[in-house]
């Protein structure tokens, strides 16, 4: 008699987790994928964990809403895409340590990712908009579809020295206010897109990717260097010579998440880490049912998700032959941080839910412009 109440107790549960599973699947806002990923890093040598961006300096405090990447102008001064739609311009006052903060042109929507023409506009990706040609107070949208799909994502972009535009659509199926479902999603909804300006047309380079966002072009210019982000990985695209058109691995397995990725023009790519790897990033990522919930979470809570599981966000800093030098961190933010920039004697960072950006000395192991 106990065997058979233990095993009717048994099936009784299964039921009910079966049910419970169902209810859930049946409500998720995404559709998970299984997806099997390397463990992460140990954080030794460049990975261990450090506090070089603590007591950073504070640029524009409460006047920069948001920054999301950086790009600097020939005359030096900032440019940023802020959470209010505005692209704001930074300037250096004698002393360096204070600036002078403008609202540049409004482009509405969130701008994300910068970069300078071979004309010295201002490429801008905004999500829904799609590729914009910003000179000051005039906005132009260079192009909104590629094949026939319509950009939901426009993320990051870099320019080449002969006019040519590189920039990412991140997802067809998300927007950037549902970003995080793409993440958990583990799906490849996103692009790698080129803009040709002197015949106006946009071609898609590389489709099926894992959320693609910064974009940045080598010192010759002959690859790119693109970030998956959830796929802890950054890709190298060739241009030029024998192996053009095809991909291969620049560095992978990253201690966090990739986003922004900037060349400094000095042998080293910069990419701005949001959050490291902590154990829930693990543990969803091994299991689609704890993305569900996490999902079902953000949708009652929007950002609340996203706020609890940022931990230890940073800079890191990586060779052109893909070999990490410099990690920037800080154990004790749960701030993220969307991008870096090299500035000479400083790295510069800005962030999603930051209200200015931060100002770092440059450690010694990095080479100065």
């Amino acid at each position: 008699m106990p065997n058979f109440t233990i095993a009717v107790v048994a099936a009784a549960l299964c039921i009910a987790l079966a049910a419970a599973w169902r209810a859930l699947l049946r409500n998720s806002p995404i559709d998970a994928a299984n997806i099997q990923l390397p463990h992460p890093p140990q954080r030794l040598g460049v990975f261990a964990h450090n506090k070089r961006l603590q007591n950073a300096h504070k640029l524009g405090s409460g006047l920069i809403p948001n920054p999301e990447d950086l790009v600097f102008d020939s005359q030096g001064r900032l440019y940023t895409g802020c959470g209010d739609g505005w692209i704001k311009r930074i300037s250096f006052l004698d002393n360096q340590l204070v600036v002078h903060v403008e609202n540049w042109t409004y482009v509405g929507g969130r701008p994300l990712g910068l970069a300078f023409g071979s004309h010295g506009e201002l490429l801008v990706c905004e999500p829904s908009q799609g590729l914009l040609n910003v000179t000051e107070g005039h906005v132009e949208i260079l192009t909104e579809e590629a094949d026939g799909l319509k950009f939901k994502f426009a993320d990051g972009v870099d320019a080449s020295r002969e006019g040519a535009v590189y920039f990412t659509d991140a997802s067809y199926k998300y927007g950037f206010h549902d970003h995080l479902f793409d993440i958990l999603e583990y799906r490849p909804h996103g692009r790698l897109l080129k803009y040709e300006a002197a015949t106006k047309t946009t071609s898609v380079l590389l489709k099926d990717l894992y959320f693609p966002n910064g974009v940045a072009l080598s010192d010759k210019q002959d690859f790119l260097v693109f970030c998956e982000t959830s796929l802890y990985r950054c890709q190298k695209y060739w241009l030029e010579g024998p192996q053009k058109g095809t991909v291969e691995s620049f560095i992978d397995n990253l201690p966090g998440l990739p986003d922004n990725i900037h060349y400094d023009g000095n042998g080293i790519f910069w990419i701005g880490i949001p959050t490291s790897r902590t154990l829930v990033w693990t543990i969803a990522t091994k299991f689609p049912s704890v993305r569900h919930v996490l999902a079902l979470i953000a949708t009652l809570a929007p950002g609340g998700v996203a706020d609890g599981i940022v931990d230890e966000p940073g800079v890191l800093a990586v060779n052109d032959m893909g070999d990490p030098v410099a990690l920037y961190s800080d154990p004790n933010s749960k701030n993220q941080i969307n991008t870096g920039l090299n500035g000479g004697d400083f790295l510069y960072y800005g962030s999603l839910t930051l209200d200015y950006i931060g100002r770092v000395p440059l450690a010694q192991e990095i080479p100065i412009n």
